[in-house]
């Protein structure tokens, strides 16, 4: 039986033009002029799986609807790397990609609470045993807490886990953040809370300080 949620937090994004609301207590939710596109619009909220859908077109002059069904959350099972320095993540990690990611592909293949991210790969920093192949699919994790997806052309260096004919589960590790260090002009934007001290970085110093880690694994 479907019941109304309240409170919860939708995120409509489209390049660089983002917007936010959040549902009343009869579980409605309304934004007003949204020029015309393609938007991604995400639902958040503690206890539930985030809940995206891709490609919402969005009219000249014209009004459009759209339905969010949410889950309840399972108890997180992150894919933990036993350490929060570099150092420690690299050397759990099975794939290190500088990567941009992908339009995204159709979701019905997707392990149940997880969105499949497809990634360009711009230089291979680690790679598996048995090389990276074509194209790469990254599945981040969308239970409650977990990050909303990642943007369409967002440059990133991610640290990966196989996970057989699925391609990657993006790491994570502290309260399941992601290994996940974001890029904007040339510098880090974002990472991991216990690895901060990297935000601002420039790039090349980053990538260079990655390519030096120890070649253990």
């Amino acid at each position: 039986m479907h019941q109304p949620i309240p409170g919860v937090t939708i995120l409509v994004k489209s390049g660089r033009v983002q917007r936010t609301t959040t549902t009343d207590r009869n579980g409605c939710y309304e934004l007003s002029d949204l020029a015309a596109g393609s938007y991604r619009v995400t639902a958040r909220l503690a206890g539930f799986v985030n809940a995206t859908s891709d490609g919402v077109n969005i009219l000249v002059r014209d009004v459009a609807h759209l339905d969010i069904a949410m889950r309840l959350s399972t108890i997180c099972e992150c894919v933990a790397l036993g350490g929060t320095t570099l150092a420690n993540q690299w050397d759990h990690a099975d794939a290190v990609l500088h990567v941009r990611l992908a339009a995204p592909e159709s979701q019905s293949t997707t392990p149940v609470d997880y969105y499949r991210h497809v990634v360009s790969v711009i230089a291979p920093l680690k790679m598996p045993a048995d090389s990276v192949k074509t194209p790469v699919f990254a599945l981040q994790n969308q239970r409650s807490g977990s990050a909303a997806p990642y943007d369409i052309g967002q440059e990133a260096v991610i640290f990966l886990r196989s996970s057989g004919s699925n391609g990657f589960v993006i790491a994570s590790e502290v309260d399941g953040q992601d290994v996940v260090f974001l890029i904007q002009d040339g510098h880090i934007q974002g990472a991991p809370s216990f690895l901060s001290r990297y935000v601002g970085m420039a790039l090349d110093t980053f990538l260079a300080e990655v390519r030096a880690l120890p070649r253990g694994r």
